[in-house]
């Protein structure tokens, strides 16, 4: 991370506050994320749960809920060319520019490499889906796509 913002700062060294005030934001946020036990953020008891155990890591997260990179990042830089990087930065791993990434993604995925780099599956996420499907089927199992379920079959008691 410190080489990444090194040489950040080497090419806009009039930039450098705001550099290290938005990926230090990046990282607040991450961090946040970071210390929860993530599980489905749908589930309320869950979220009040977690809200007692690090309730400041959880208003972190709430206030950025509703921002984006691009607001974030133009709060710190005004260099043109260092918000295109940004947004570049923000492309690669969102499919739109920092303007449209939410700022808790961004700062996810911008960190997520400086902290044991990121992984990915082969083949991609979807690759995820085939080898669960796979899976099952060796298991016995089979799959049919777009077929509705008509009965569910019990032993007892289980599904």
């Amino acid at each position: 991370y410190d080489d990444f913002i090194e040489e950040l700062v080497s090419k806009f060294p009039h930039e450098k506050e705001g550099i290290l005030k938005f990926y230090g934001t990046c990282w607040k946020i991450f961090n946040s994320l970071n210390s929860l036990e993530l599980k489905s953020l749908e589930e309320p008891l869950y979220l009040f749960g977690q809200f007692f155990k690090k309730p400041v890591e959880c208003l972190t997260l709430a206030y950025y809920l509703p921002q984006n990179a691009g607001d974030i990042a133009r709060k710190f830089i005004k260099d043109q060319q260092l918000l295109s990087f940004i947004d570049a930065e923000c492309f690669i791993v969102s499919t739109v520019n920092a303007l449209k990434t939410p700022m808790i993604n961004a700062s996810m995925v911008l960190c997520d490499r400086h902290f044991g780099g990121i992984n990915y599956p082969v083949g991609g996420v979807g690759g995820i889906a085939v080898s669960l499907a796979n899976g099952l089927v060796e298991k016995g199992s089979a799959i049919r796509y777009r077929a509705n379920v008509t009965n569910v079959i019990l032993e007892n008691g289980k599904a």
